[in-house]
């Protein structure tokens, strides 16, 4: 299975690595996909990653799932982005997995894909979205996974292998990052 995790200047480092370390572990092919003109991208905390893709670049039917991490991102800059509000729908109305994490849950709900559904976000990113809220650590509801903050950025992609895997995959990631046997 492919899927692709959006970067865009001031993505949340360990939400974004640490998912797709994760994801690769349990053999995913995940792509960075940067959404500037460029493939360099900085985190919040300035580190500058170089992304695999363009999200100009992007055709959804060769992808399984969406990841979108949190951060400044979000505000700064996503929110505004009507290319990823384009694929996002595409992914939804795709019926593929859309996963998102900290703030970007808001991103989803603001295009009134939670209408009545469970989700969960970072606090005070649930305003203004026609869903039902429930602070969680992660929800999984459909084709949605949404969770809480970056503290549960490793739950968060084994939530993911767990959706799309099984829980029998998702139980030996989980066990080989905790270095049980």
């Amino acid at each position: 299975m492919k899927g692709i995790i959006i970067l865009a200047d001031h993505f949340e480092d360990v939400e974004a690595i640490a998912t797709i370390d994760v994801l690769r572990r349990a053999k995913l092919e995940i792509k960075t996909v940067s959404t500037k003109e460029s493939l360099e991208v900085r985190s919040q905390s300035g580190i500058t990653v170089k992304a695999e893709k363009l999200m100009k670049d992007i055709d959804v039917a060769e992808y399984d799932f969406l990841v979108i991490p949190g951060g400044k991102a979000v505000s700064e800059s996503l929110v505004k982005n009507e290319k990823l509000n384009t694929l996002i729908k595409a992914f939804v109305f795709g019926e593929k997995l859309v996963a998102t994490i900290c703030a970007a849950p808001s991103l989803v709900g603001k295009l009134g894909f939670f209408g009545g559904k469970k989700f969960t976000c970072f606090p005070g990113f649930e305003k203004d979205i026609d869903g039902k809220y429930t602070a969680k650590e992660i929800e999984v509801v459909d084709n949605f996974i949404t969770a809480r903050s970056m503290y549960y950025s490793l739950d968060f992609g084994v939530a993911i292998i767990e959706k799309l895997l099984g829980k029998d995959k998702a139980k030996e990631i989980m066990k080989s990052i905790q270095g049980l046997k």
